[in-house]
């Protein structure tokens, strides 16, 4: 794995994520589906972000990965990937009495990803969901899924850089 992964892993999350309708409406309703690639950078974040100052009540969602091992033999590497949703307490109710925007948001986040394959190999598995309150007046969910990837093999052939001590 030479973590071109990250890359991908988030590119592929936020493609998943800006083009689910049902989430995109959950994320801002004022925005048509069409537009939903605007809520890259301001609402959807491929990163660990919390706003400075939020003048109008909104939602957000934001992710990142994290290798936190590598089998013992090498050959496999465990991704996680964290998703963060959260949202400004004047949005947590959904209209009609419909439930709490950010634990919809999570069900729909679950459906959309929870058993991909295009997240390493084999399927994207969710591990945990837990509370999240990243500020004042914000509450939201973290989620948790892990994945395994193959982890670079050593090449024995290849040249010991000279700048190296060898012996």
């Amino acid at each position: 794995m030479q973590l071109e992964e990250f890359y991908d892993y988030k590119n592929q999350l936020m493609g998943d994520i800006l083009t689910n309708k049902d989430i995109v409406s959950l994320l801002n309703s004022d925005i048509k589906f069409e537009d939903a690639t605007k809520l890259a950078y301001t609402q959807v974040f491929p990163c660990e972000y919390i706003p400075d100052t939020v003048e109008h009540g909104k939602t957000f969602i934001c992710f990142d990965v994290d290798i936190q091992e590598a089998s013992a033999n090498k050959t496999f590497l465990y991704p996680v990937l964290y998703i963060w949703v959260f949202t400004h307490r004047s949005k947590l109710r959904l209209p009609n009495g419909g439930g709490v925007r950010t634990d919809k948001l999570c069900v729909e986040i679950a459906k959309a990803i929870n058993g991909s394959r295009k997240y390493g190999l084999g399927e994207l598995e969710l591990y945990a969901v837990k509370r999240f309150a990243p500020m004042t007046d914000f509450n939201g969910k973290l989620m948790t899924f892990h994945a395994k990837d193959f982890n670079m093999q050593y090449n024995p052939k290849k040249p010991t850089p000279i700048n190296r001590k060898t012996g």
